[in-house]
């Protein structure tokens, strides 16, 4: 049973603290749109669709090389997440295309009805933006280590953050990694049997079964391009 759009709304990371008067007025503003598993949401360069809140499902963004047709995963969003949320404040087309990778639901504001509801309070607005501006200082941190560390000193942070929480413990998708990260499957998959050679992790299957914290803390730490 779908939950009300109330209830989605209020546990939306993005809204998370809003008031209950304003994420009601963001819910009565709000229609459903239903995508099959594999149907496109949007494709780079479409017109805004407004907020979208996903109420059930699982959405993929990725971009597309215009020269070789392969796709880069950018990231994955679940259930209460929102998808493209700053083309929704910006007014521009979307930088990138989603694509519904379960059967989804989502809680769509039109995109008329958004910048309205704005203008009739703002505080939605500054909300948005210090939840906005908490989501750049993760990007600059992401853009941060592309450009000066390597996917295995990038690898070895990620695997080391998992470790912590205890081992053994299952590895996602290499392209879900990679969207972490912030590279491609292939990319993942050679690193990781590479730091499986160099007995910085044990795997088994897609199971990381021991890690040597140490070595993967001081690869995490080395810089380079």
């Amino acid at each position: 049973m779908s939950l009300a759009a109330f209830d989605v709304l209020a546990r939306c990371p993005l809204l998370a603290g809003l008031p209950d008067d304003d994420i009601a007025a963001l819910a009565a503003r709000a229609t459903r749109r239903r995508y099959a598993a594999g149907e496109t949401l949007f494709l780079e360069g479409d017109p805004s669709h407004g907020l979208q809140v996903i109420a059930e499902g699982e959405v993929k963004v990725f971009l597309i090389s215009p020269a070789s047709g392969r796709e880069l995963l950018l990231h994955y969003e679940r259930r209460f997440g929102t998808v493209a949320e700053l083309v929704a404040l910006d007014g521009g087309p979307y930088p990138a295309s989603a694509q519904a990778v379960t059967d989804t639901e989502l809680l769509v504001v039109p995109p008329d009805s958004f910048v309205a509801l704005l203008r009739e309070r703002p505080n939605i607005a500054l909300h948005l933006m210090c939840s906005l501006g908490r989501n750049l200082r993760r990007l600059v941190a992401l853009v941060n280590q592309i450009s000066f560390q390597e996917v295995q000193h990038r690898l070895a942070g990620y695997l080391l953050r998992k470790a912590r929480h205890g081992v053994p413990f299952e590895l996602k998708t290499n392209a879900q990694i990679g969207a972490r990260i912030g590279t491609v499957s292939e990319l993942v998959s050679r690193n990781l049997s590479r730091l499986h050679a160099e007995g910085a992790i044990r795997l088994s299957g897609r199971t990381v079964e021991a890690v040597d914290e140490a070595a993967l803390a001081e690869m995490a730490a080395a810089a380079g391009r």
